[in-house]
């Protein structure tokens, strides 16, 4: 067998992940990055070396030394598993090297999704409208994000790619579009939509195939500007740098808030299109308040004066 090298056919692995499996531009971007950083770690080895399978769990050891997290280092771990599994379908591979490689084990409160209060939205809204602190052409646009962000939970991909004829004002949805290009309608406050159509009346110039969001030269926005943008957000709103906030702690935050207000798992998820109600699930395992509001109410300790 040839004596090819990990480089060799991580074109071939993305092109199959894109075609063949539909999965969304992010997922092959972070595909890539994974394997690169790879490379760039370890060097680009022989697939078929006896060594292979010490040179990875080298590399899990350099990327613990660096700080990246459990979760972190799993996501790597799943981008070597999938791609040495293409290589081993398609006969490339004699022997798969990530049969024996564990994903590291992540406690519950290491998994569970990172949320703001309340209190943090309501200060983030109120410090947004201060012309003091934000007083730039792209104020109007920090708050429509954040706004969006919340209140339909639409990952950073979604929000970009929504085009003014995806809103439905009278009916009072949005519709999105997210991974593997699958379509979902989300419900929106009225309020929200209030300020969408106060935004458009403002605009220039625009048609309904049009972007929603837009930089100041009314071109598309692309995630690493939303990401700027909430990173500008969070530094102006006086947040210390170890709270996290970024464009998807606004989805979470959105989903946990309506676990608390008693939304059903099924409809959360609907709402967030998880293809599997195992994953809107760690939202009802945030969320120990409705737990206990429900044990309170059920167990028959709690309504028996003596037992």
């Amino acid at each position: 067998m040839e004596n090819y090298k990990i480089s060799d056919f991580i074109e071939d692995f993305l092109i199959a992940k894109e075609v063949e499996e539909g999965c969304a531009s992010s997922t092959i971007k972070a595909y890539r990055y994974d394997l690169q950083k790879f490379i760039e770690l370890i060097g680009d080895q022989q697939i078929n070396s006896s060594l292979l399978r010490q040179k990875i769990r080298l590399f899990l050891k350099k990327l613990n030394e660096l700080n990246y997290t459990k979760k972190g280092i799993g996501r790597k771990i799943a981008s070597l598993r999938s791609y040495f599994k293409f290589l081993e379908l398609n006969e490339f591979l004699s022997k798969n090297p990530m049969r024996t490689i564990k994903t590291p084990k992540i406690r519950l409160e290491e998994s569970l999704p990172k949320f703001l209060r309340i209190s943090d939205m309501e200060e983030i809204f109120n410090k947004l409208k201060d012309r003091r602190l934000f007083n730039s052409r792209k104020s109007e646009r920090y708050y429509l994000i954040v706004r969006l962000l919340y209140s339909t939970m639409a990952r950073v991909s979604e929000l970009c790619n929504i085009k003014i004829s995806d809103i439905d004002f009278e009916r009072g949805y949005i519709r999105l579009r997210g991974k593997g290009n699958k379509e979902r309608i989300v419900p929106v406050d009225q309020r929200t939509l209030e300020i969408f159509n106060e935004f458009l009346r403002n605009r220039i110039k625009y048609d309904s195939e049009d972007y929603l969001l837009v930089n100041t030269r009314n071109q598309k926005l692309n995630p690493r500007v939303v990401q700027t943008d909430i990173k500008t957000i969070k530094e102006k709103c006086g947040f210390s740098g170890s709270k996290i906030i970024t464009p998807h702690v606004f989805r979470h935050t959105g989903a946990t808030h309506l676990r608390r207000s008693g939304m059903d798992i099924s409809e959360l998820q609907d709402i967030l299109g998880h293809s599997s109600p195992n994953t809107t699930r760690i939202y009802a395992k945030n969320d120990i308040t409705k737990l206990k509001e429900s044990y309170s109410q059920m167990h028959p300790l709690n309504n028996l004066d003596k037992m």
